[in-house]
């Protein structure tokens, strides 16, 4: 009897050891294929991601050139609704490319990849982002600042121009990646 229920304990360990075993595997093997498909997400999202920020890019020099060069202290108030326009279209792009990059930051999170591509991708869009976020907020900062001074001059001297509108917008500095510095934030 007794080499009975060693016989039985022995194969029920078996059997449980064999469970443990092909439990880990089958979880090895989901695991690997999640970390497959985020990278395929990631590097796909991370195109989406460099066309955008290029194009962000390009339409802030283009304010640079087009609007912001045009805001002269005489005429701000001749140009300033044009140049509010632009910020807003300007800010809409902005919102799109957070989309994006709260899409990639989903699939980057809590996960090192085994291709280092997709670890530079992840690492990359959260400083290009932080830095377009903080770039737009200098942006508007300044041009707020400008208006201020605008508007200061003008009702301190009395010249009968009415004040000129600042731009509104919800955005602040960021630090996305959490690494305690403010990519392309400036101090003025």
């Amino acid at each position: 009897m007794a080499r009975t229920i060693k016989i039985l304990f022995s194969i029920g360990f078996i059997f449980i050891v064999l469970g443990l075993i092909m439990n880990f595997a089958l979880g090895f093997k989901q695991d690997k294929q999640e970390v497959s498909k985020r990278m395929k997400l990631v590097n796909s999202a991370y195109e989406t991601f460099k066309k955008e920020a290029k194009s962000f890019t390009t339409t802030r020099d283009n304010l640079y050139d087009n609007i912001f060069s045009e805001l002269y202290f005489e005429t701000l108030n001749l140009t300033i609704n044009n140049c509010l326009e632009e910020l807003e279209n300007y800010e809409q792009q902005l919102d799109e490319i957070e989309k994006i990059a709260l899409d990639l930051q989903k699939n980057c999170q809590d996960i090192y990849f085994p291709d280092k591509q997709a670890n530079n991708k992840c690492q990359t869009f959260a400083i290009s982002y932080e830095q377009m976020v903080n770039y737009f907020v200098n942006d508007i900062k300044q041009v707020n600042d400008n208006i201020i001074k605008y508007n200061t001059y003008n009702q301190e001297n009395n010249t009968g121009i009415a004040p000129v509108q600042e731009y509104s917008t919800t955005k602040k500095y960021i630090d996305f990646n959490k690494d305690n510095k403010y990519e392309g934030k400036e101090d003025f």
